[in-house]
């Protein structure tokens, strides 16, 4: 037999020969090059490095038999790094027609650069499929690129209907929840897997983490699976359980997480993270719902490794960051938890609150209310006015809710409200108390009227004020200067116009607000006289919190200045001569002093003797200059 015959021979032999099994965490720990360019770590794969990989990749394998894998999981827990290392797996050994499915363009053309086209230039048994490829652009465009065996598409969830014509063997929808689910082509995970209905051995890969309760694609995707959770012994008792946030603890330093460890479910025993790599390694996926149709995996960022993502003591720091901001809150759940995120601003009724008003008339000062501030919002026959009571522990109490009618164009109204903002209230130790700063909303129709009246000082500490619109801002923030004089010079002693982060003011409250649910009136944190009318309740929770748009949405037919008056007595308490927020519990004993010096502590005793939780959260108050300033008296 000749030299060529031999050749062709064996050719022929290797083409007809039946391929050996090889499971997707076979191919990467043997194949798979990671480039620093999108990897925290360069070099060669290690599936040991992250073992819950292990069983999620193989049942991608081409001899599994699923039809579709599920993984509901937090950011950066490797769900990427499993398709980049399935498309490898495909190109160089199971062939055939696959896609990617990505959010938006931009998402696309970061998964592009950061682990595709690294993979396949460092990448061999990747490269080397790909060096065969046609030159014809169609064949190696951005969003398609040929390889021996099959052809690889890389598309948006909005471009979905353009493989309408095209035929499927493999696909992976990547950040699923993130879809824009509003197409009129149908819902994009359902294009896709129309897609694949051609192929017997079809396989779909739908990874992402999770947004919203009851709107999450991922996990209605995760449910409807067999609800596989890792399983990790504990090194004491033995016990295997799934990690959960509920069962962290820590200790802080300040401000700061000190120590954070992990306590057994079933022995209580602590559990150092050093001891994760064993644990780790033993782990092993239970279902939960067995039986289900597909398997469906669900991970935390409790499981990540060491040295490739956040320890247990910076994720109970951004535990305690998040705790006054929903929105960062919300982040915290979906992106390191890999959790949806259930909205609580639809669970605060106003029936609710009203029930849990107390017997103390409006305009009296309660025991424990030692700072009064207001807020004006200014409507176009009216001023609204909240007076809001300050003191330990966060509480506050509405004092008065006033409505003052007339035009704000008229200096009557004005003089009106001058009159009823300087008031004097008196508490049950005899001690006068006054308002002791005040702020105007200048959002509606009579902007200069307002700054007429701030620049007026008749009313000590008043502020002329306007809602912010970007989400996040500070409750209070930095003051512009309005008036100028003929040069265009800044008036230093004119009027200041000072932004309201409202939004973060409207978190504060509905989470004091749900926080007060199931406590004793005198450990709640906002409090109610039984003379407010239901109304009052009505405004104070007219609005809602929409998390996808990052924004607060009122009610179809409800009226909010109950709310927005609310906000803006808190944002007076922020007032640079003030800075109630800032208080330290000293400087609230050194107040309650002043205005209650006969009153025996009883319930705010250990607020103020012992620093609880919530007080170590309390910043020193900067000692300001200011003139009369209330900090400068002491």
């Amino acid at each position: 037999m000749s030299i060529a015959h031999a050749l062709a021979f064996r050719a022929a032999r290797r083409a007809v020969r039946p391929k050996a099994p090889l499971t997707v965490s076979e191919w990467a720990d043997a194949n798979r090059i990671l480039s620093g360019e999108g990897s925290a770590e360069q070099g060669q794969w290690k599936t040991s490095r992250t073992p819950y990989l292990r069983e999620i990749m193989d049942a991608l394998s081409e001899d599994a038999p699923h039809r579709k894998v599920v993984f509901m999981k937090s950011s950066q827990a490797g769900g990427t790094e499993c398709g980049s290392n399935w498309i490898g797996y495909i190109m160089a050994h199971a062939k055939g027609p696959v896609a990617i499915v990505m959010p938006t363009e931009k998402s696309l053309n970061d998964w592009m650069a950061q682990k595709f086209d690294p993979m396949a230039k460092d990448t061999p048994s990747v490269a080397n499929v790909l060096a065969t490829r046609s030159n014809r652009a169609g064949d190696n465009s951005a969003q398609r690129k040929r390889f021996t065996g099959g052809i690889f598409y890389a598309k948006t969830a909005g471009s979905t209907a353009e493989l309408k014509s095209t035929s499927l063997r493999y696909a992976i929808a990547d950040e699923a929840d993130e879809y824009d689910w509003s197409t009129l082509q149908g819902d994009p995970l359902g294009l896709l897997e129309v897609r694949l209905t051609t192929f017997h051995d079809r396989k779909l890969f739908v990874v992402s983490s999770p947004t919203m309760k009851d709107a999450s694609r991922i996990e209605e995707q995760f449910e409807a699976g067999d609800q596989r959770r890792y399983m990790v012994p504990c090194p004491h008792c033995g016990e295997r359980q799934h990690l959960k946030w509920a069962n962290v603890r820590w200790q802080k330093n300040g401000r700061r997480c000190a120590s954070a460890w992990y306590a057994c479910e079933e022995c209580g025993a602590v559990i150092e993270e050093h001891h994760k790599p064993a644990m780790l390694a033993a782990g092993r996926w239970i279902a939960h719902n067995p039986g289900a149709p597909w398997p469906s995996y669900h991970i935390s960022a409790l499981y990540s490794p060491l040295g490739l993502g956040l320890t247990w003591a910076e994720l109970a720091d951004e535990w305690i960051d998040a705790q006054d901001d929903p929105a960062k809150l919300m982040r915290f759940v979906n992106t390191r938890l890999g959790e949806t995120w259930a909205d609580r601003s639809h669970d605060v009724k106003p029936n609710v609150l009203q029930a849990r008003s107390e017997p103390y008339e409006l305009r009296t000062i309660p025991a424990g209310c030692l700072v009064l501030t207001a807020g004006v919002d200014v409507q176009d026959d009216r001023l609204e006015i909240s007076i809001i009571g300050w003191g330990v522990g966060e509480k506050c109490w509405t004092i008065d809710y006033h409505v003052l009618p007339g035009n704000p164009s008229d200096e009557k109204l004005w003089a009106r409200l001058a009159e009823y903002l300087n008031a004097s209230f008196t508490n049950g130790c005899g001690k006068t108390l006054k308002i002791e700063a005040s702020a105007i909303d200048t959002g509606g129709h009579h902007t200069h009227a307002v700054y007429a009246f701030v620049r007026s000082g008749l009313v000590r500490r008043a502020i002329a004020v306007k809602g912010a619109s970007t989400p996040g801002r500070a409750i209070l923030g930095k003051p512009s200067h309005q008036d100028v004089n003929w040069r265009g010079q800044t008036i230093k002693k004119g009027v200041a116009l000072y932004s309201v982060g409202a939004d973060t003011a409207k978190h504060l409250l509905y989470n004091r607000l749900n926080g007060d649910a199931d406590k004793d009136p005198g450990e709640r944190k906002v409090h109610f006289s039984q003379q407010l009318e239901a109304a009052y309740y009505d405004q104070l929770v007219a609005e809602t919190f929409n998390p996808r748009k990052n924004r607060w949405e009122i009610k179809k037919g409800k009226r909010n200045e109950a709310l927005d008056t609310w906000v803006y007595a808190c944002a007076a308490s922020h007032h640079p001569e003030l800075y109630l927020h800032k208080w330290r519990a000293a400087d609230w004993e050194r107040r309650r002093q002043m205005v209650e010096p006969e009153m025996q502590q009883h319930e705010n005793t250990s607020e103020i003797t012992t620093r609880n939780e919530e007080e170590e959260d309390f910043i020193r108050p900067r000692r300001v200059k200011s003139r009369g300033s209330f900090a400068t008296r002491w």
